[in-house]
């Protein structure tokens, strides 16, 4: 351990520590702080050698970046002692703010309030932690407020937020669709449902001159979060946090009912949910470079495959090649592409088995249709239970407290239903001839680009597993090459 440096001669070094309240009430500017902070080291004859803030950032968290610094400057000895302008501004956590005094006392400084008693007796401690309780206290009251305030929002179908949303304005509390946005925020929505991906489609819009709510230019991020978030399908996201860390995963998150008018239908929204769960994670390419990315998988695992990247001529599983915890299968990229071309051209010879597979398509169409109806059904019933609590609510006729248990009982029960229903016709897709589509693409195999390639196979071919060879001989390398037709997928 370092030794501690000198200070001067009855001068102490302090570092001022400011942070602005995101609560409404107790927002207490900078500046304020910092006055009556440099007041405070006046009177004490302290050296104010460093300020440090956190502006608007919850005194809950404890990964503030100023406050770190200011106690590494205390650990360090760069600084001998921490000046607030009340306790309440170092944390609202019983347990950091013991840790914190705890931290500064080993490392030989000390931290002080500004407005409140520093008394360092027996009596000065008591008061301290009791204004520490206070701060705690009043943290967890704020939470709770802020939480029947989220809650009574959400069930009028409102943000919790009261924000402006992209393709909506807002007049008297509520969102109407705007004129201009609406419309290309269905199309952003569509053109995903179309195969484009979110590369494409950020193109589309930064090219066509269609900026952000803010005016700004699009991303991936600034994307993905405003279609995960289902406001234009008519949804209210609740996302969970964890340790103060928004999880911004669509996986995890729950929709209710919201009040505004969607810009899409609800089949498009379930749609859109299972491409997303059902996507890969985002490549680091601008297009696809292979026309079996997505559709690949390892026979040993399960896991996608990709091209690896010794001379680009094998397909690897990710999983092995990223973990090595399975052995993983592998394939020259020619074989297994020539294999699907093949059957691709096997495919549209087969006129015999044409009607033959259309039925069976059909035949998934009706099952699809048979469960989603079914779950659809129960749905409405559901929604339109909770549209007649929230009624006898709002007219006094419901306590609160059975209210809130009844909402929070059909709010899950409401998420599994539309998880059922997810299942149960997880991507809608469009009838098609297979025998026909296979003959267009074997003709055009040569020439068509890999994303127009990749999206007819994908309409034709559901899955295809690379296995472990059974024999030896001539061929073998076409039976590792399992290919599962689309009317020949499991469902659901």
């Amino acid at each position: 351990m370092s030794p501690r440096p000198l200070a001067r001669l009855n001068r102490r070094r302090a570092v001022l520590y400011l942070r602005q309240s995101t609560y409404r009430e107790e927002s207490i500017s900078l500046e304020l702080q910092e006055a009556a902070a440099r007041a405070y080291c006046e009177r004490q004859g302290y050296d104010v050698i460093a300020v440090e803030a956190d502006p608007g950032i919850s005194g809950r968290t404890w990964q503030r970046p100023a406050v770190q610094r200011v106690m590494g400057m205390i650990d360090d000895g760069s600084a001998d002692v921490v000046v607030l302008w009340r306790w309440s501004r170092l944390s609202r956590s019983r347990k950091d703010w013991a840790l914190a005094a705890d931290r500064a006392d080993v490392a030989g400084g000390s931290i002080e309030s500004a407005t409140e008693p520093n008394d360092a007796t027996a009596a000065g401690r008591f008061a301290r932690g009791v204004m520490t309780e206070l701060a705690a206290f009043e943290s967890e009251r704020i939470g709770e407020q802020w939480k029947e305030t989220h809650d009574r929002r959400r069930r009028l179908g409102l943000p919790a937020d009261g924000a402006e949303r992209y393709g909506y304005e807002k007049r008297d509390g509520w969102y109407h669709p705007h004129p201009t946005q609406a419309p290309i925020l269905a199309e952003m929505y569509r053109r995903y449902l179309r195969g484009e991906g979110f590369t494409r489609i950020i193109k589309w819009l930064n090219e066509s001159g269609h900026t952000t709510r803010r005016g700004g230019t699009w991303s991936r991020v600034t994307l993905t979060h405003l279609l995960d978030a289902g406001f234009g399908a008519g949804k209210i996201i609740q996302r969970p946090t964890t340790n103060s860390k928004r999880d911004w995963r669509i996986s995890e998150a729950m929709f209710h009912p919201g009040a505004q008018t969607p810009v899409i239908t609800e089949a498009e929204w379930d749609q859109y949910v299972s491409l997303r769960l059902d996507a890969p994670k985002a490549a680091a390419t601008i297009e696809p470079k292979y026309i079996l990315t997505g559709l690949i998988v390892c026979g040993d695992c399960g896991a996608p495959m990709h091209v690896g990247n010794q001379g680009l001529k094998d397909y690897k599983c990710s999983r092995a090649n990223q973990f090595r915890d399975v052995p993983g299968m592998y394939m020259t990229r020619a074989l297994v592409e020539q294999r699907v071309r093949e059957w691709v051209e096997e495919l549209a010879a087969d006129v015999d088995g044409s009607m033959e597979r259309q039925a069976r398509l059909r035949e998934r169409a009706v099952v699809q249709l048979d469960n989603a109806s079914t779950l659809d059904r129960k749905i409405a019933d559901l929604t339109d239970r909770m549209g007649r609590i929230t009624i006898r609510w709002s007219s006094g006729d419901l306590p609160e407290a059975a209210y809130t248990a009844s909402i929070a009982q059909l709010d899950a029960d409401l998420a599994a239903l539309k998880e059922r229903r997810r299942r149960a016709a997880p991507v809608p897709r469009v009838e098609v001839d297979p025998q026909r589509l296979a003959a267009d693409l074997a003709g055009d195999w040569d020439n068509l680009s890999v994303v127009g390639a990749r999206n007819l196979l994908r309409a034709v071919i559901s899955e295809i597993r690379i296995v472990k060879p059974t024999r030896q001989g001539t061929g073998v390398w076409r039976e590792r090459v399992q290919i599962t037709p689309t009317w020949a997928a499991p469902i659901g």
